[in-house]
């Protein structure tokens, strides 16, 4: 490349810029933003009504785009390809907090919509122990073979029992339970110290 080349269009430049501020409006026609047009947009953001009603030359579409261009909209987080790797290896199991470290800077709503748009999914948790033996053997089968209460309930025909944690009352319903580890394909069994 010719150095006179890029001072020519560097002269260029310089010109068309003063022209610009001379005229008020850049080459395609569209007026220049002024110190006090940002002032209102810095004033009333988030309230794209009231700029736009006291910007009434500007639609709201500019009004957006120059907010982002002042910084006062924050940055929306790209998601190349090794974030998203990185994403689908940590959202199924590890923690919130380990994920809002991977990613500094961007809130856990974001994270849960990206993760929802490319079809990412929290493991499910395990059912919590109830200190029932043979219940929560039952609770572990349906977890492994990913049967939720309400399965169990419609197949052993105990109504809500296990939906509605029927377990807590004063003493567990065995008979139900038994109904429930019979539709789950076990058996109940006693065993006795020898």
């Amino acid at each position: 490349m010719d150095l006179a080349y890029l001072a020519r269009n560097v002269a260029l430049a310089e010109r068309t810029r003063s022209r610009m501020l001379q005229s008020g409006f850049t080459i395609s026609g569209q007026k220049i933003w002024s110190e006090d047009e940002d002032f209102v947009c810095r004033i009333f953001y988030p309230d794209y009504f009231a700029m736009c009603q006291i910007l009434d030359t500007r639609s709201r579409k500019a009004v957006q785009a120059r907010c982002g261009r002042l910084g006062l909209i924050p940055p929306r987080q790209a998601w190349q390809w090794s974030a998203k790797q990185q994403l689908r290896k940590l959202y199924p199991e590890a923690t919130r907090e380990e994920i809002c470290d991977a990613f500094p800077g961007v809130e856990w709503q974001k994270i849960q919509s990206a993760a929802r748009y490319y079809g990412y999914r929290r493991k499910k948790k395990p059912y919590k122990v109830t200190g029932v033996l043979s219940l929560d053997q039952s609770r572990c089968r349906c977890y492994e073979i990913k049967w939720t209460m309400r399965d169990l309930d419609e197949e052993a025909g105990t109504n809500r029992y296990f939906q509605t944690r029927g377990y807590r009352s004063g003493s567990p319903n065995f008979k139900a339970i038994y109904r429930g580890v019979k539709a789950l394909g076990g058996h109940l069994e006693v065993r006795w110290d020898a």
